[in-house]
């Protein structure tokens, strides 16, 4: 939910928990912000940003109360804008950002005790019970988020499973199977893949992965190359002394080259041949796909895939 939609919501609420705490538009905190920054930054950790330095500027120094409701969907909580009370979470602040594609800068603490930090995005996050969330959208609406009692987006990895138990279990069922996973993803706007990765695990003793290898979508509409595709892979196994029917498969959906960030994470998987028996689809990404465009991108397709999963 968007500070726009908060303010729309209940003006004067919106307005008073900032305001009350000494928050008014225009606000810079200057020197003092500057000091604290600079500080921070002597850790030795810690890289500034723009997105940073103008959240720390506007708010640096606030003590904001929680709201004196008790929260409107969570208990509210306190705050405190210092990047000092947050400058010795290196590691955990650092790994979240490595995690999430993204550089962090401390920007306060929680009466929780827990970390706060800015990415280059603007966007308010914490680390807190239950690992990492999102506060907010801008560091405004992360403010209002802890203060009002709001709830916060937690941020972990995606993962979906759908067995497609009207399917029969066999490679050419699987590589179909894929083809709807691969339109999906161009008609939800997520990427236009390229190939289709097919891993083949033997069902003897511990299972020895005997294949990985990428196949080239071939021209022309998804429908109609399901056939030279199913024949090229058996062709490959066939050479490897392999039987499909002997072997758990495994039909992934690589992200085209120069795919970078959240989506580089999404994984879409079609499996066969194992305990299950009839294909299954896997969906998973990491937790940068918890926000931004991403989310949104990967969101809908989701819903898309179990869609037709459901109906499969």
């Amino acid at each position: 939910m968007t500070s726009d939609v908060l303010t729309q919501a209940d003006p004067a609420a919106h307005r008073d928990v900032l305001v009350a705490a000494g928050w008014r538009p225009g606000r810079d905190a200057a020197d003092n912000a500057v000091f604290a920054i600079l500080k921070t930054v002597a850790v030795g950790m810690w890289e500034l940003f723009p997105a940073a330095e103008r959240a720390l500027r506007e708010f640096h120094g606030l003590r904001i109360p929680p709201s004196a409701d008790g929260g409107l969907e969570v208990a509210a909580t306190g705050c405190v804008v210092d990047p000092q009370e947050a400058r010795y979470a290196g590691p955990p602040l650092y790994q979240l950002g490595r995690t999430l594609g993204t550089r962090l800068f401390p920007f306060g603490r929680t009466d929780t005790d827990a970390p706060m930090a800015v990415d280059e995005e603007g966007r308010l996050l914490t680390l807190g019970v239950g690992g990492a969330w999102l506060l907010g959208e801008s560091t405004r609406e992360g403010l209002l988020t802890l203060a009002e009692g709001r709830m916060p987006v937690r941020l972990r990895a995606r993962e979906r499973y759908w067995p497609l138990a009207a399917h029969p279990g066999d490679l050419a069922a699987a590589v179909r199977a894929a083809l709807v996973a691969v339109y999906l993803l161009h008609h939800t706007g997520v990427y236009s893949a390229r190939s289709l990765r097919l891993r083949a695990t033997t069902l003897r003793g511990v299972g020895v992965l005997a294949l990985d290898q990428d196949f080239p979508l071939p021209p022309g509409p998804l429908e109609a190359g399901a056939g030279p595709l199913t024949d090229a892979m058996e062709a490959v196994l066939t050479a490897l002394g392999l039987r499909p029917q002997g072997c758990e498969l495994a039909l992934s959906v690589p992200a085209p080259p120069g795919t970078t960030g959240a989506l580089a994470t999404l994984e879409c998987t079609v499996s066969v041949g194992g305990p299950a028996g009839r294909p299954t689809v896997t969906l998973s990404a990491g937790m940068a796909a918890s926000i931004g465009r991403a989310a949104e991108l990967i969101g809908a397709y989701e819903r898309d895939l179990g869609a037709w999963a459901a109906r499969s």
